[in-house]
């Protein structure tokens, strides 16, 4: 079982491609000045984990340039996705981090509870009714300010409370430039 608890970002790629992925992030993350980063292929198909030195939300922001100008450096990299908190996949730890993240909501913005399940017997609706049951703000699934996003893999979870525009997707972006 991978352990996740020091990675801050969570890479998706074609299955059977972890290799070129890894070797693609790597190249860039170089670029971006941290030489150090550690990347692992988890058990699980077309998934990656890194932990860097540099902030996974600029990440995403260099990606977005970078696929302007040069959009054929993505080539295996489809998603890069920042997490600000990694715990046990238990529902309660999972509230617990959440609380502690979700200040950064105001009680006039909007948010949507987006979660990613991989090898768990957690259920969504259980998870989603307990994050949410002390949320004082409302909730919008079309076009939140906010997304409450629960990453689970195996026995752990990453979290982070972000943008909607704070997820890289290369396929997304490239298609953006047509």
């Amino acid at each position: 079982m991978m352990n996740i608890m020091n990675h801050n970002l969570l890479v998706t790629t074609f299955r059977n491609r972890e290799t070129d992925a890894v070797d693609e992030l790597s190249l860039f993350l170089d670029t971006l000045g941290d030489k150090e980063a550690s990347i692992e292929i988890t058990t699980i198909s077309g998934i990656i984990l890194a932990n860097t030195l540099l902030d996974p939300f600029q990440i995403v922001e260099h990606c977005r340039e970078i696929v302007n100008t040069e959009p054929w450096r993505f080539r295996y990299v489809l998603r890069i996705i920042p997490l600000e908190r990694v715990c046990k996949a238990e529902i309660i730890e999972i509230h617990n981090v959440i609380k502690q993240l979700r200040k950064k909501i105001c009680e006039d913005e909007t948010f949507m509870v987006m979660i990613e399940k991989r090898h768990t017997k957690l259920h969504s609706k259980d998870i989603i009714s307990t994050v949410t049951s002390d949320l004082d703000m409302k909730v919008n699934l079309n076009n939140p300010n906010w997304i409450i996003l629960i990453q689970i893999i195996n026995r752990l979870a990453g979290i982070s409370i972000l943008r909607p525009n704070q997820i890289f997707s290369s396929v997304r972006e490239k298609m953006s430039l047509q």
